[in-house]
């Protein structure tokens, strides 16, 4: 008699590499495109008489598409690693979709890529974490519980290499089945594909590293004609630039809005210009582009990248420049140039735990001057009202509106106390900017000053169920495009150039994009070159002469 017992542990399967790649596509079709088919449904197609049959075409090709994706970098010496960080990436993916409708596109990666660990830590909420465990981890630990069998390299090749064939195949021919409709659908829908998990945020990836600029490479010249036109015994000159940060357009107190939200610049005798819309939804593409020759009118991402920006086109010319920031860095425009970070800065009376409030810009800025004597441009790069964490942009002084969100999960909260946070963290914006022009109100005493505002990008607040930022451009909504902008002019610059305020203002509420920021200011710097834009120019017209 045997004494062997039988095995009563719950035995690994095993799982072939091609079974396991197909097993995955399926699981993303299912539990990570809630985006996508909620999307589709919405559409004319979606809603037509044929949906359910392109909708069945359209998931056997994309598990079929996944399935072909995945085989070529799964084997059984990778699948225990791969997968899992497919699973993880996909999960956060999915989750960002879902809750707050953003798209996952080149841009929207890159600007990932670049975000701090700061501004990262607010975007990981408890509801976050729970999607990671079950859309991310449980998928995990399947595949760490399953058993690769043991092949030759050459049969495992030749199986995965046919595996490639078959899926690629079998998506071609759902495709080729519901052409008609799904090409359709694609040409009037383009943004749908930035929906599809996986492959949006894989492909999005290749796409941003393959178009990421190394630092070193030197920038085109422009305006190789330009030259400063200073009269002799002129007083320098000093403009700040105050970039903002995902402020809504509709929300600005000097717009119209409900609130006055701004109102320390209602008195001061500025220029308020209620039309403006940005380059981009998110900061890594309207900042380059802000300071930009190409600007939006003639917007080409490799040459804005590629090509010297204003800054280094004044500081060629022997204009000072000084970049601060309390946010995630230039993106470019200031790169090779004087450049201060706030991000990990501990300055008592403007920054609480790890971060600081925009006031810190303004920290020491009279020395920051000093060591430039000359003209110069000051830009001072804001945090703003970056989101979600809105109740934590600025002190609790500010808390007007009430009451206000006040954690980094918006789900937890209404859309009134979301607003209401919005709303708080502008207010004081609207502190900071009328504090830098008391501050350059002092330094008119030797220099000729003159302060621009404008913000990067807008935000949805709960508009048709949208948050936060990133959709792409073609279909964006108003929330997102359109933003501040806020114009002054010292008593003696305005003398010096014959500048007519009242003509500034009657002009103001014409439309405007970020274009005006490059020319207004090669303008305020008195530069002479054939690349500045006088329509461009908010001043332009109003000069004397």
């Amino acid at each position: 008699m045997s004494d062997r017992r039988p095995d009563t542990h719950l035995r690994r399967p095993m799982v072939g590499s091609g079974t396991l790649a197909l097993l995955a596509a399926l699981y993303f079709s299912l539990a990570s495109n809630h985006s996508f088919w909620s999307a589709f449904l919405a559409t004319d197609v979606g809603q037509s008489a044929d949906a359910w049959g392109l909708a069945l075409g359209m998931f056997v090709a994309i598990t079929a598409l996944h399935a072909g994706l995945l085989l070529p970098i799964i084997n059984r010496w990778t699948r225990n690693v791969v997968l899992p960080v497919v699973f993880l990436i996909t999960a956060a993916a999915a989750f960002y979709m879902d809750r707050y409708h953003v798209y996952i596109d080149r841009d929207m990666v890159a600007n990932v890529l670049v975000t701090e660990p700061k501004e990262a830590g607010e975007l990981i909420t408890g509801d976050f974490l729970i999607a990671l465990l079950l859309h991310g981890l449980l998928p995990s630990l399947f595949v760490w519980w399953t058993r690769a069998p043991q092949r030759s390299l050459a049969r495992g090749a030749a199986s995965h290499a046919l595996g490639v064939v078959l899926a690629f195949g079998v998506a071609l021919g759902a495709i080729g089945v519901n052409y008609q409709s799904l090409s359709s659908l694609m040409r009037n829908e383009p943004t749908l594909r930035h929906l599809i998990a996986p492959g949006n945020w894989i492909v999005a990836l290749g796409r941003a590293l393959r178009d990421s600029r190394r630092p070193d490479e030197p920038r085109q010249p422009i305006a190789t004609d330009a030259r400063v036109d200073r009269p002799a015994g002129a007083r320098p000159r000093l403009v700040v630039i105050m970039v903002g940060e995902t402020v809504n357009a509709a929300h600005w107190g000097l717009n119209g809005y409900a609130r006055q939200t701004t109102p320390r610049l209602a008195a001061l005798d500025g220029v308020n210009y209620p039309d403006v819309e940005a380059c981009g939804t998110n900061t890594e593409v309207s900042v380059p582009c802000l300071f930009s020759k190409q600007g939006l009118h003639d917007y080409d991402r490799d040459a804005i990248r590629g090509s010297e920006s204003l800054l280094h086109l004044l500081s060629r010319l022997g204009i000072d420049t000084l970049w601060r920031d309390n946010q995630t860095g230039c993106k470019g425009a200031c790169d090779g140039l004087p450049y201060e970070s706030f991000l990990d800065a501990q300055v008592p009376g403007h920054c609480e735990g790890n971060r600081c409030f925009d006031s810190v810009l303004l920290h020491e800025l009279d020395a920051a001057v000093a060591r430039m004597p000359g003209d110069a441009v000051v830009v001072l790069h804001m945090l703003g009202n970056h989101g979600p964490s809105y109740y934590a942009r600025y002190p609790e002084a500010f808390e007007r509106f009430t009451p206000a969100c006040g954690v980094d999960e918006l789900g937890d909260c209404d859309r009134d106390a979301i607003v209401n946070a919005y709303d708080n963290a502008i207010l004081y914006t609207d502190t900071v900017i009328a504090d830098a022009v008391a501050w350059l109100g002092r330094q008119s005493a030797t220099r000729e000053t003159a302060l621009i505002y404008v913000s990067d990008h807008g935000e949805s607040l709960g508009e048709s169920g949208l948050y936060l930022h990133g959709v792409p451009r073609m279909i964006a909504p108003d929330e997102q495009l359109k933003v501040p902008m806020w114009l002054w002019l010292s008593r003696e610059l305005r003398a010096a150039d014959g500048i007519d305020l009242a003509c500034v203002r009657a002009d103001a509420s014409s439309p405007r994009t970020h274009d005006a920021l490059f020319s207004t200011v090669l303008g305020l710097m008195r530069v002479e070159t054939s690349i500045r834009d006088p329509d461009l120019d908010l001043l332009d017209a109003c000069r004397a002469g």
